[in-house]
């Protein structure tokens, strides 16, 4: 299910080291809203991490619910390399289903229920840090107020958090 993704997370990598000596510092930024149901997948997924890895300096979690653009001035502040966006985004997929994708083609997906747009977002993000950024996108199956999380999302969310923290363990040797 990850293969496609950890081809794309090792592209990004074998190129940011192709001009840098070191690792990227990275900034993985968790958007949702945890009462919205598969929403909340962003959100639950930078938990997951936060719970399983150590404070280390490369790379920053941030759990940015419903407005992540509260967090810009942090993420300045960190000056990552990399900005990974994680959000539930409507792509025409399988509920669950996980894709990776650049700033261009943020634009065309739906991913409405924060303030400001991810596309803007990232745009935001990449003029102040000049970062390389992209959304970790999974496709919801149930967003409404108060819905439980489908299980076919769950577990993607599960999937998908146990892949980012072997890939990270194994990149950043921690």
């Amino acid at each position: 299910m990850h293969s496609y993704l950890n081809e794309q997370l090792n592209q990004a990598l074998t190129n940011h080291l192709a001009n840098k000596n070191d690792l990227p510092r990275l900034t993985i930024l968790g958007i949702g809203n945890e009462l919205n149901g598969d929403d909340a997948a962003g959100v639950l997924i930078v938990k997951y991490l936060k719970k399983k890895l150590p404070i280390f300096g490369q790379f920053q979690l941030i759990e940015g619910s419903i407005a992540p653009e509260n967090y810009s001035g942090v993420i300045r502040k960190f000056n990552p390399d990399w900005i990974w966006l994680i959000d539930a985004a409507v792509f025409g997929e399988n509920p669950g289903c996980v894709q990776l994708f650049d700033p261009l083609r943020i634009k065309t997906l739906a991913t409405n229920t924060h303030r400001l747009s991810p596309d803007v977002l990232i745009s935001f993000l990449q003029l102040d840090t000049h970062a390389e950024a992209f959304l970790i996108g999974i496709q919801p199956e149930i967003v409404g107020p108060f819905s439980e999380i489908s299980p076919g999302v769950k577990l993607s969310i599960k999937e998908t958090a146990k892949f980012l923290l072997r890939w990270l363990q194994n990149t950043y040797n921690i």
